[in-house]
């Protein structure tokens, strides 16, 4: 039997391995009410417009609304006791000289200070916004919304699923803890830059909010005890490209050498190609699927959303039949489905972004979805 470490760094490599299909399962699975997204995404929201964690904390809306949030987290009830109002804020503000060297530090950078899990647990064990005397959850819950690209919000369900921490872990232990768990999540957060994932749309609010998703989304995809758990993976494929996506054009095929869309086509058939070998997806030869499609950018995109969707069904169908697609290579033989009749759904939206990109899911529908 495989010991607990050898375990987690089996986790972490599929983790790390398979991250977006990983993502893309808790958007699929996430198990938190309409009331814990909404309390969250006004937090993150008025701590973005503060612009400083001082302007943040001195906030009354902020604080307000991160207590509001830390009570729908589940923070107040059984052994974890929220402060009195007051002392919440007071111990906000008091914080201030411990966390403003880290606001401009992000989870995901090469280049965090060599003393950044000291700082961060000086940080947890000081601030003073619960009675009770294990401080890992409550800090780093509240961390999370002061500084929401540095600090990842930890649990006993799903971090300690994840890590298979047990109640000593939490309570006694919670430093060893803190110290062992963070630095393995911020190293899987340099290898699959989480940022990329931040759409602000749903639970994709920030970096440490990606990567907890992403642990989320592994623990709801039949996580146990035996690593071949490890290799259940979701029946969709989610991946990010670069630039706009390939348009239909009525008049020239956009797999034409010379049309102007060619360099579209080949990244998108390189992502796909790259995610389908990272989350190991193959391709649905039957049945209905679902296409999902988010184009991002600082303006409103060129095209119209029919052309760009009749595009990448276009790219991502069996294209065996076509003919000259040799300056394509062995990209021509990727697919993700047989052909695009098979997608009898769709969604598309447009987000502002300071990159132009956009992101493309496939999934299997169930018989239900089809109706």
């Amino acid at each position: 039997m495989a010991s607990r470490q050898q375990l987690i760094i089996e986790r972490l490599a599929h983790l790390t391995q398979g991250f977006a299909g990983y993502v893309a399962a808790y958007d699929e699975l996430v198990p938190f009410n309409s009331k814990r997204l909404a309390t969250h995404r006004e937090t993150i929201a008025l701590r973005s417009q503060a612009g400083s964690v001082r302007a943040a904390v001195t906030d009354l809306r902020f604080v307000t609304s991160l207590r509001r949030t830390l009570l729908a987290w589940g923070l107040g009830v059984r052994g974890s006791v929220l402060v009195p109002d007051a002392e919440f804020a007071q111990a906000l503000t008091a914080a201030v000289p411990v966390l403003e060297p880290l606001e401009d530090l992000r989870i995901d950078a090469a280049d965090l200070p060599g003393d950044i899990i000291d700082q961060l647990w000086t940080a947890i064990r000081s601030l003073g916004v619960v009675e009770n005397k294990a401080k890992i959850v409550a800090g780093t819950k509240t961390l999370h919304h002061i500084l929401p690209g540095l600090v990842i919000p930890m649990d006993h369900t799903w971090t300690g699923m994840f890590f298979k921490l047990h109640d000593p872990d939490w309570q006694q232990s919670q430093e060893r803890t803190f110290r062992r768990v963070y630095p393995q999540l911020m190293t899987v957060a340099q290898q699959v830059h989480p940022q990329r994932y931040v759409t602000g749309h749903g639970w994709r609010t920030s970096q440490t909010k990606i990567l907890d998703n992403a642990l989320i989304g592994f623990c709801k995809l039949g996580l146990v005890d035996q690593p071949a758990a490890m290799t259940s993976v979701p029946p969709q494929v989610t991946f990010d490209v670069p630039g706009y996506p390939p348009a239909k054009d009525g008049a020239l095929s956009i797999f034409g050498v010379e049309h102007s869309h060619a360099p579209r086509v080949r990244l998108l058939l390189e992502a796909a190609r790259r995610a389908c070998q990272e989350q190991v997806f193959a391709p649905l030869e039957t049945g209905a699927v679902a296409l999902d499609v988010v184009v991002r950018g600082p303006r409103q995109p060129p095209g119209d959303a029919t052309n760009y969707l009749g595009g990448i069904g276009d790219v991502l169908e069996d294209k065996v039949s076509r003919s000259s697609l040799d300056h394509l290579g062995d990209l021509a033989t990727i697919r993700l489905f047989r052909n695009d009749r098979q997608i009898r759904q769709v969604s598309y939206r447009e987000e502002a972004a300071n990159e132009t990109g956009y992101s493309v899911t496939v999934r299997v529908l169930s018989e239900g979805e089809e109706q």
